[in-house]
């Protein structure tokens, strides 16, 4: 997440940081986001047995009915999930968690499984069954609260981008609660427990840049190289951003969670950039999704670390959001006239997806930082059975299972 080495100055405060602050590390053996506990029964983990099995055909082929029973099963998930009336939480972490298993086929190493079935029918279809209500209702929400039709959207390149920093800095995500929340308010065992909610969400930024730059040309992959280059830490093992975050992990003694503790808003977040990135007719779209961390990411880091000083967590343990808090905003220039740019001048239809992706994004990250802040509230305090976050006259719910859908977040047009 660099700017291009030509068109702004090196960041030596951050690089400074990071050199002076970190020895040399190594990758330590925890994941940012580990499997799913093997103890009961759900759908994702029935998929991820199935595809992980090299007789996958075999088992279909003696098991009459089985593909159509968990097909049933995935499509009955995402309507309760995506096609009611009211946010069932249930639903949507079952489908998310399901989402997220079948999108690490494509982003794995073959090493705990064979991935052999990456690309196996059955799991293209079931693929299909949960993506498919999940990303109508996501464009859905992006366009009910935008005009994001040709006609809306600047022709002009540099308009265009214009129209995507002010989109992005007026989005509710912009100065959202949370912010504040961490900088002045939070204990330190709230703020540990951000972090470990954290470990879904920050995770491999540097595989989601090198799978968006496949196809680019000129300035669009070469604002994406320098960006990936960044995120290697610029060739210092030490201070690669990866590295950087399990620091933090490893000197706060914290423990990652498993995919099915997580809530259905952080692996949203995490499946929307895997939804951008991974398949090529969202290659625009990816373009948008990245260069919204890019722009937002600084307002957050600035705050977290602010937080962390003041419950006394050590500057060098949150070397990685003090290094985003710094570089990103050149970063996020970078993106406007290196990528978006050049991406619609060469490609005047392609500004239509960058735009749903940003919105995307921001949406995603909206529902996020609504639930850490109504649950980190409750750490340290009894837990109340349903939690209510306000702003600006509107009211978010997080109970035990359902939420209201009047009263989930929608950003206000721009």
């Amino acid at each position: 997440m660099t700017p291009n080495a030509s068109s702004a100055p090196r960041s030596l405060a951050a690089d400074g940081i990071v050199r002076e602050a970190l020895e040399t590390i190594e990758l330590p053996a925890i994941p940012l986001l580990p499997s799913a506990s093997s103890t009961g029964y759900d759908l994702a983990r029935r998929i991820r047995n199935l595809l992980d099995d090299p007789d996958l055909d075999r088992i279909l082929e003696e098991q009459v009915g089985l593909e159509e029973e968990i097909l049933h099963d995935a499509r009955t998930i995402a309507r309760r999930a995506y096609a009611s009336p009211d946010v069932d939480n249930e639903a949507r972490s079952e489908l998310h968690r399901s989402l997220l298993g079948l999108y690490q086929q494509h982003v794995r190493l073959p090493v705990d499984a064979s991935l052999a079935n990456q690309f196996h029918p059955f799991a293209m279809r079931l693929l299909y069954e949960l993506e498919k209500p999940w990303e109508r209702a996501m464009l859905s929400r992006a366009h009910s609260a935008y005009d994001l039709s040709m006609e809306a959207l600047p022709a002009d390149p540099a308009a265009f981008a214009e129209w995507y920093r002010t989109t992005a800095f007026t989005h509710p995500l912009y100065e959202h609660e949370l912010y504040a929340f961490l900088s002045s308010e939070a204990t330190r065992p709230q703020l540990e427990w951000f972090f470990t909610m954290e470990c879904a969400g920050e995770a491999a930024f540097d595989d989601l840049v090198a799978m968006a730059q496949v196809g680019t040309r000129g300035d669009v992959k070469m604002e994406m190289g320098s960006n990936y280059w960044d995120e290697l830490g610029k060739g210092k093992r030490h201070a690669v951003h990866t590295h950087l975050f399990h620091k933090l992990i490893e000197d706060l003694k914290l423990r990652a969670p498993a995919a099915d503790e997580l809530p259905w808003q952080v692996l949203a977040g995490v499946n929307v950039m895997l939804w951008s990135c991974i398949p090529r007719r969202n290659a625009f779209r990816a373009q948008g999704t990245l260069g919204a961390v890019e722009l937002l990411a600084p307002q957050r880091c600035t705050r977290v670390v602010h937080g962390a000083k003041r419950v006394g967590i050590r500057k060098t343990s949150v070397v990685y959001y003090g290094a985003h808090a710094i570089i990103d905003i050149g970063h996020a220039e970078g993106w406007l006239r290196n990528v978006i740019e050049p991406q619609v001048a060469a490609f005047p239809e392609s500004r239509a997806g960058i735009a749903e992706g940003l919105i995307t994004r921001a949406d995603a990250s909206l529902d996020y930082f609504d639930f850490c802040l109504a649950r980190a509230r409750t750490i340290a305090a009894p837990a109340a059975s349903t939690i209510t976050v306000s702003r600006g006259g509107k009211s978010w719910q997080h109970g035990k299972n359902r939420v209201d859908a009047s009263t989930e977040r929608r950003p206000a047009s721009a």
